[in-house]
């Protein structure tokens, strides 16, 4: 008498295995990863490799709720054929976007000949798989999301692209006037403006209360670094591997308002550091490592070196070995860019950059 007091209660449909295929089937993926789950937790999976779904004439092969795919790259048959009941999760890609599909494994079944005759090729068995699940997107993807507006003909097609800053700065390389340059450069190196004898001695406290005064002028929430590290294979095998840069991420620092009683500064932990089971982690920092650090101000861009003093649980413990350099690149405005090259904004100034005061 008073149900409608609490509201009617939202009546959610039965699950329909069938619904979920027609949905597989409208994105039409050729194949898939296959992740068995292991102690009823979907988020851990033990990878099973690459499978392709059964196609008839293009299309997803199914029939009373079921649909097939083939053996998996990774699963060897004689060791593990019995997969009947077990759950699996599929993942796929379409148009960019990654999607998630949970299943049982009903069984292991050799196709009749005249189904395998049907199908877009050819296979004599295949696991029959029901959906458990809703299929689900998995768009976790972080990149810039923005709206244009074509202020011209609305005909004209618009490229989106996303714009950045630009420098131009002088390297130890030189071109013959006539004949093609070379198409890769090789040890090229970046001349700086500022001479050494400009610089003043270094020193650590007078580094700490530079880079202080450059964030303390920014609000609390953006007083952070971008750091990097650069990985270099330590080996005694005669093939080294290349040095990489790791990027470590975005890291706040800490008690900038504090008056510290070492030369030091607090970086807080990478959130791509911690504990990998059975393997080391490259982006956990040790004490005595380099890391590169890069922040903006005011519209300037800075670099600074560090060396890491003490590990923690929870932050870094580094001091500078150099004072934060502002970029010293002649700043252009870029107009366009692709694979083939930048368009550059002409100026003045870069024409005495580039031709001198010729």
């Amino acid at each position: 008498m008073f149900d409608f007091l609490k509201g009617r209660k939202k009546q959610s449909s039965a699950f329909d295995p069938r619904q979920e295929i027609q949905k597989l089937a409208e994105l039409s993926p050729p194949s898939a990863l296959i992740g068995l789950i292991t102690n009823n937790d979907s988020d851990e999976a033990e990878d099973m490799g690459k499978s392709f779904f059964l196609r008839r004439e293009k299309k997803l092969y199914s029939e009373s709720g079921n649909f097939y795919l083939t053996t998996p790259d990774n699963l060897k048959i004689a060791k593990d054929q019995n997969l009947t009941n077990r759950i699996v999760v599929l993942q796929f890609m379409n148009r960019r976007i990654p999607y998630r599909l949970v299943c049982k494994i009903v069984g292991r079944y050799r196709l009749l000949p005249e189904v395998v005759e049907t199908l877009d090729f050819n296979a004599k068995a295949a696991y029959k798989l029901l959906p458990t699940g809703l299929l689900k997107k998995q768009d976790k993807r972080q990149f810039y999301r923005y709206t244009l507006k074509n202020y011209g003909d609305s005909r004209i097609p618009l490229t989106t692209h996303i714009g950045f800053d630009a420098f131009i700065r002088n390297t130890n390389q030189e071109f013959a006037e006539k004949g093609a340059p070379p198409v890769i450069l090789k040890d090229a190196e970046v001349i700086d403006f500022a001479s050494a004898e400009d610089q003043q001695p270094f020193a650590t406290r007078e580094a700490i209360n530079e880079f202080r005064t450059i964030m303390l002028k920014k609000q609390p929430h953006v007083r952070s670094v971008h750091v990097s590290k650069v990985e270099k294979d330590d080996s005694t095998s005669l093939v080294k591997r290349k040095d990489e840069e790791l990027l470590l991420g975005e890291i706040n620092i800490l008690g900038l308002e504090m008056e510290s009683l070492r030369d030091v500064l607090y970086l807080k932990k990478s959130a791509k550091s911690g504990i990998k089971k059975g393997q080391e982690n490259p982006y956990n920092l040790k004490p005595g490592e380099k890391i590169i650090s890069n922040f903006v101000h005011d519209q300037k861009y800075y670099q600074m070196l560090m060396e890491v003093m003490e590990a923690r649980t929870q932050n870094e413990v580094v001091r500078p070995i150099e004072f934060p350099r502002e970029e010293e690149g002649l700043a252009v405005d870029l107009i366009d860019y692709s694979v083939g090259g930048a368009l550059i904004e002409s100026s003045a100034e870069l024409l005495k950059f580039l031709l001198g005061d010729a």
